[in-house]
């Protein structure tokens, strides 16, 4: 499966991101980002895709997934097909190496980082787990900052670390990216793209970021992701393009220069290759269901 390298906006001043995913369906395809992440599917289903682990899930799915592991949900047709009916709502929470440094450095929360360490191949918990803590996930989005925050984020954690029936998701063989191996340098390329690809980017341009001809470097991006530079580019382009129709009232030519494109035409023929819908059938839907 393709895979996306995704650059999580963490900042000093918050060391963890909780947030509500609303929208008509999940729309990130296969990636990784350096952040842990913590996800609750309050209404939605289809096929969550962990490391080299593929199995269904619900309402009620709740899954800890590690730094570096390759992830994505994917829902069935019907989302797609029946916006209203069918939307997704999903309890988002991320938080970086620094806080985990940080958990690490006393052993009252030794039962934290030793989950936090099997976090890495991915823990799926258990459903008993997830609905006794379902009031906390779903009040977190909108907990204001502070001293509180943290505390139920803290005891959501400690909750999780003492379940017996949690279950890890992918295989004990298979491995994460690291920034430290040979991946080194698509992990920066891809970096270096998700936060320039609103701009105009050109092959040439990334190529030269990186000291390599543009035949190499060609090469190199399609055998580490599967697909073209240029296509890589687009689908971030659309899944930002997707956001805008969705949650603001700007116009289509305003959303399409906002995410990199340059022309009118070749913005509603890519977003149409990539969702199979115009950019005013794909508002349209969203209108309808919201």
């Amino acid at each position: 499966m393709k895979m996306l390298y995704e650059k999580v906006s963490i900042t000093p001043e918050s060391l963890i991101i909780t947030r509500w995913n609303k929208s008509q369906h999940f729309m990130m395809p296969m990636h990784f980002h350096d952040e842990y992440e913590l996800i609750y599917i309050a209404k939605s289903f289809g096929t969550r895709y962990v490391g080299d682990s593929l199995e269904p899930f619900k309402e009620g799915d709740l899954v800890l997934v590690g730094s570096k592991l390759p992830h994505t949900w994917q829902n069935n047709e019907i989302f797609i097909e029946n916006p209203a009916t069918h939307p997704v709502r999903a309890v988002v929470i991320q938080f970086g190496l620094d806080f985990v440094s940080y958990l690490n450095r006393f052993p009252e929360f030794q039962h934290i980082s030793n989950m936090l360490e099997l976090a890495q191949r991915g823990i799926a918990f258990s459903d008993k787990v997830a609905q006794r803590n379902r009031k906390a996930l779903i009040q977190l989005p909108d907990a204001k900052y502070g001293f509180h925050r943290l505390i139920s984020i803290l005891t959501l954690l400690h909750n999780l670390a003492a379940d017996q029936g949690s279950s890890l998701l992918a295989s004990s063989s298979f491995q994460n990216i690291d920034k430290e191996s040979s991946l080194n340098r698509i992990t920066q390329t891809l970096d270096y793209i998700a936060q320039n690809y609103t701009q105009k980017l050109t092959l040439d341009d990334i190529a030269s970021k990186f000291n390599m001809s543009i035949s190499a470097f060609s090469n190199f991006f399609k055998r580490k992701t599967g697909k073209t530079v240029i296509n890589y580019i687009n689908e971030l382009r659309i899944s930002e393009a997707c956001k805008l129709l969705s949650l603001t009232d700007k116009n289509i030519a305003e959303v399409a220069f906002e995410c990199g494109f340059n022309n009118l035409s070749n913005f509603n023929r890519t977003f149409k290759e990539v969702t199979s819908k115009t950019p005013k059938e794909y508002r349209l839907l969203w209108q309808i269901k919201t």
